[in-house]
């Protein structure tokens, strides 16, 4: 029987206190991010007992709803049954802080901002990083040639986002930033303009007299955003003071003539530097200590899933792809979504409770073959708890492994059951090894000493 996601939408919307208390809405994979005007008008537990609705999290500034696979459709019921706006559409208000203050981007909302601007276009980054991880494999084993036009073509396809990041990035953290997207993406277009972009690392150049440092900012990351949030402020003092008869015009003009040249004369330089020492420092931390460091990543991985707060390290693994040539932050968890169904999977297999199957079936499924994790982290391991800990251990020393042999990737690809060739090429061999580490400990653990039927009764009894 299919979901009826009209009346779903209509509970959520209750639950988080009706939609004249939503600012706005956005989802990532799994979850509804809400940002209301008040929290404490919410109802976590009605929303909790809400069928289709696996947990409910108050994190990065969001009133986050966790549904599954099935997020889209409620996304866009939720949207289709009320006047809520969508992320970056929101009206010119905001939540009142507790302490009467504006929350800090650096606080509460650093997670809603970034997953604001990576979140919209992870779909199209994840395809485009799975063409170029199967190119990878298809030439290693002489399937295809990287001479032929094929290989140009499909390498076009998958580059391309990664070449043109500037522009994706400038509509979605425009519309993040308040500010008008489309400008945004007129001055990110100039950015990566052919021009522009031949006098990378040219001497002598300089705007009205004003040298000019050109570097290469071709996906590149932290530039773009840096313009978008003046952008925004900009635009706020301008549309203040120009009259409306003219502002359409000037506001638009004057913006890209402002930050243009301030983007090429210091945004960029300042920003550029700030990356490169970024990625510098952590590298230089997994160096200092590779076992620990890997550990601690992999095995706080799932903890982080939970909260949703995993976003944040988006842009770091971006960045460093950017300005190493490889990221070396993600590939430590590689085996996380491997571990997570392998310990749902124990618990399906062991179990003979029927509703139990019902839940940690197809959490397996998503894990394995979407690569999505949040119906088994919330329906089975935080259940039981002991799965969980399970879980962060081994994936801990998954995690381990790819420190102690540099594991990195040099492309943005999903991590499956359908998707391991590719990782087999990008990742290397070590790569698929914690995996196998994190799926074998994972289940085996589980199987022995995380899961019995017992707990369902210690369960019933409390």
């Amino acid at each position: 029987m299919a979901k009826d996601y009209n009346q779903l939408a209509k509970a959520i919307i209750a639950g988080v206190g009706g939609e004249s208390n939503v600012i706005s809405v956005t989802h990532c994979v799994t979850r509804l991010r809400f940002k209301l005007a008040d929290e404490s008008k919410a109802n976590a537990d009605a929303l909790t007992k809400t069928k289709g609705v696996l947990k409910v999290i108050q994190a990065g500034g969001q009133y986050q709803v966790v549904i599954g696979n099935d997020v889209t459709d409620a996304y866009e019921a939720v949207l289709r049954n009320s006047s809520i706006k969508a992320a970056g559409e929101e009206a010119a208000k905001a939540a009142p802080a507790k302490d009467g203050k504006k929350k800090s981007i650096l606080g509460d909302g650093f997670v809603n901002i970034v997953s604001g601007i990576f979140m919209p276009f992870m779909g199209a980054f994840t395809a485009a990083g799975l063409i170029k991880g199967f190119l990878v494999l298809f030439t290693t084993l002489g399937i295809l040639s990287s001479e032929s036009t094929t290989y140009t073509i499909l390498y076009a396809a998958g580059d391309s986002v990664f070449y043109f990041l500037p522009v994706f990035l400038a509509y979605t953290a425009g519309k993040t930033f308040g500010a008008k997207p489309f400008v945004s993406m007129l001055m990110a277009c100039a950015m990566v303009y052919p021009n522009i972009t031949a006098l990378n690392g040219a001497e002598g150049v300089a705007f009205l007299g004003i040298p000019v440092e050109m570097i290469s900012y071709t996906s590149s990351v932290l530039p773009i955003v840096a313009i978008c949030f003046v952008q925004a402020q900009l635009e706020k003092v301008l549309y203040k003071y120009i009259p409306k008869m003219l502002s359409g015009m000037l506001v638009p003009l004057i913006t890209v003539l402002v930050l243009v040249p301030l983007g090429f004369i210091v945004i960029g330089p300042v920003t550029n530097t700030i990356g490169n020492v970024l990625a510098t420092v952590i590298t230089a931390a997994l160096e200092f200590c590779p076992p620990v460091a890997g550990f601690l990543m992999a095995g706080l991985w799932p903890v982080m899933i939970m909260f949703g707060v995993h976003w944040a390290f988006i842009p770091v693994a971006i960045n460093n792809m950017m300005t190493l040539g490889y990221d070396n932050i993600m590939p430590l968890t590689v085996g996380c979504n491997f571990g997570i169904a392998a310990a749902a999977l124990a618990v399906f297999l062991k179990t003979r409770n029927t509703d139990l199957k019902e839940t940690a079936g197809p959490s397996v499924i998503s894990a394995l073959i979407g690569g999505v994790t949040e119906p088994a982290v919330y329906g089975v391991l935080l259940r039981f708890k002991r799965p969980m800990a399970i879980v962060c251990l081994v994936n801990g020393i998954g995690g381990a492994i790819c420190a102690i042999f540099h594991v990195v990737r040099a492309t943005q690809i999903s991590v499956n059951l359908l998707t391991l060739p590719a990782i087999w090429a990008v990742y290397g061999s070590w790569g698929v090894v914690a995996i196998v580490v994190s799926f074998i400990g994972s289940f085996v653990l589980t199987w022995l000493f995380g899961f019995s039927d017992k707990m369902l009764e210690s369960e019933s009894a409390q």
